[in-house]
């Protein structure tokens, strides 16, 4: 993933979160119980959100790829060769693949030989489809062979891929959204309650025994939910 911000910024802002809005929390509910779950909160966010970002691009760079191949095909069948059509089709798509392959151009351009460019390439998409693609260079490059017609069936065979992943997601959606709905009802139903109980909810936030009822809640409701999407994952 290409992020455009200085790491050191980003871990200032980091520290920063972690120590003023705990505090800010704990001053305003006066519960240290929901600002140690803030500090938590503020830890595993961050990687959570870059996972979530990185995924995003990973799964973009999956619907881009076999077009770009196809185009690559065209490209080499009109006369170019791989690296010209490498450098034609950076120029051509949209990022983020067209970010990855001109940075695979510009590792080569460095010195940097042209297969270890593209396992780089596939270090930073670890993908079975940007496996199969650089393994297919590589391959042509140790053997020989018509590079242009490897892209193309390459492309085809993607496209075929990624259309039945379409359908099983689109059949797997009702229960994906379902594990999504019993996760968030019973925290629903905490936040109702607290607001029309407060006096029943106190002890549940104000005493050892309360903590250790939500703690045991929130462990259960977290495998209930990856359960569910273990059960939903099917993998083509």
């Amino acid at each position: 993933m290409f992020m455009f911000m200085d790491p050191k910024r980003l871990f200032y802002v980091n520290a920063a979160a972690l120590a003023i809005v705990p505090i800010l929390v704990w001053l305003l509910t006066g519960n240290l119980l929901f600002a140690a779950l803030t500090v938590i909160g503020l830890v595993f966010l961050p990687r959570k959100i870059y996972t979530l970002l990185r995924q995003r691009r990973i799964d973009r760079i999956q619907q881009q790829l076999p077009d770009a191949l196809m185009m690559v095909a065209s490209s080499m069948r009109a006369g170019l060769g791989f690296a010209p059509a490498l450098e034609g089709l950076s120029r051509d798509i949209d990022p983020p693949l067209a970010q990855e392959f001109a940075l695979v151009l510009r590792e080569q351009r460095l010195g940097v030989k042209p297969d270890e460019a593209l396992e780089n390439f596939n270090t930073r998409v670890p993908i079975q489809d940007v496996t199969l693609f650089v393994s297919a260079v590589a391959i042509s490059r140790d053997v020989g062979g018509n590079l242009a017609e490897s892209m193309a069936s390459l492309s085809d065979t993607l496209r075929r891929r990624l259309i039945m992943e379409g359908k099983v997601k689109a059949l797997t959606a009702q229960g994906r959204l379902q594990g999504i709905v019993m996760a968030l009802l019973p925290v629903g139903l905490i936040a109702f309650l607290s607001l029309a109980y407060p006096d029943t909810m106190h002890d549940l936030y104000h005493t050892p025994m309360g903590w250790i009822v939500m703690g045991i809640a929130a462990v259960m409701e977290f495998l209930g939910y990856r359960m569910c999407r273990k059960i939903m994952s099917i993998d083509i």
